[in-house]
């Protein structure tokens, strides 16, 4: 039986398998691209669990050709635990999930480009969708012609189908995750069986709580200003100076940033100038006055204000624990 490691990128090239016993096998992100670890779980042959957990370096891009497209459709339903994670096929359809979603794909296009922001964690579902349909058949005489159904159902929106995670979902989840922890892997393939089978009777229904986002082209704007963002804290950023800079309406940044990054953009200004901040008072010798300039504020009292109010510190006294006190 063809087993979908073989087509991972993530468990080819990224990640290295670190473990292994007769239950599951934990791969161990390479140090080049991450850190954090996917541990695979075998449910029914064709079918199985991951747990990912990881964060990353920085935005990876799959110019690989072999892991371009999966030897034949997969069937994956990813639900997002911590973090956010957008992506992109070669298509142009758009993936954007983040904590308390789930993300769902079948089809032989795999990701392109792919970012994940924070700590990310996520448990995942799939198989090879022709597999899954025939063990499913076989095993629990579950007819063709529902999973064909189902997978339809994923394939009628111009981008992945995301959908917000209902209490029914949230319960499994957690105790798919409470019986790893305890190493009942018995009872985690019960749940895990069980979760895919409310999947399939109550995926039309669910999708009226589908996430709307934005296109490709305005994600990867908005991922342009943010870079911005990053390397000119020190410059007087205004909203509307980024709207005019790149082309995109007050209302289109400020909501696609948001459901980017998780955060408005006002709040995101705000929190890196003072990190910036944290960092330059803790790594140099600068006076608060050239940092507060540094990280776009007009003078010290602006940023000591806005920091203490942060940090619940002020920058003074956070010199004095950091490079006094070690």
């Amino acid at each position: 039986m063809k087993d979908v490691k073989d087509d991972s990128m993530y468990l080819n090239i990224i990640a290295k398998l670190t473990n292994a016993n007769k239950d599951y096998s934990t791969y161990t992100i390479q140090p080049q691209y991450g850190k954090g670890t996917y541990i695979i779980v075998k449910i029914i042959p064709g079918f199985s669990l991951a747990f990912n957990n990881f964060s990353m370096n920085e935005n990876m891009l799959n110019i690989i050709d072999r892991y371009q497209h999966f030897s034949e459709p997969i069937l994956k339903i990813n639900y997002c635990l911590k973090g956010k994670m957008i992506a992109f096929d070669k298509k142009g359809k758009i993936c954007a999930s983040g904590k308390g979603s789930t993300a769902y794909y079948e089809g032989i296009e795999n990701i392109c480009k792919f970012s994940h922001f924070d700590e990310y964690e996520s448990i995942s579902l799939f198989g090879y969708t022709n597999q899954i349909t025939n063990i499913f058949q076989q095993v629990f005489h579950i007819d063709k012609s529902i999973l064909r159904d189902f997978c339809n159902q994923i394939n009628e929106e111009d981008n992945y189908t995301v959908i917000k995670n209902d209490l029914t979902t949230i319960g499994l989840l957690n105790d798919i995750k409470d019986n790893f922890s305890n190493g009942d892997i018995d009872s985690l393939r019960i749940r895990a069986l069980e979760l895919f089978m409310y999947e399939l009777k109550n995926f039309k229904t669910n999708k009226e709580r589908k996430e709307l986002y934005y296109s490709r082209t305005v994600v990867e704007k908005v991922e342009k200003i943010e870079k911005y963002i990053s390397e000119n804290l020190d410059e007087k950023l205004t909203i509307d100076y980024l709207c005019n800079e790149f082309n995109i309406s007050l209302d289109t940044l400020k909501r696609c940033f948001k459901q980017v990054y998780s955060t408005s953009i006002y709040a995101y200004i705000k929190k890196s100038r003072l990190e910036k901040g944290k960092e330059l008072l803790v790594s140099s010798e600068k006076s608060i006055t050239e940092i507060a300039l540094n990280c776009g504020y007009n003078n010290h009292h602006s940023f000591s204000k806005a920091f203490k109010d942060h940090y619940k510190i002020t920058p003074r006294e956070t010199r004095k624990v950091y490079v006094i006190g070690g």
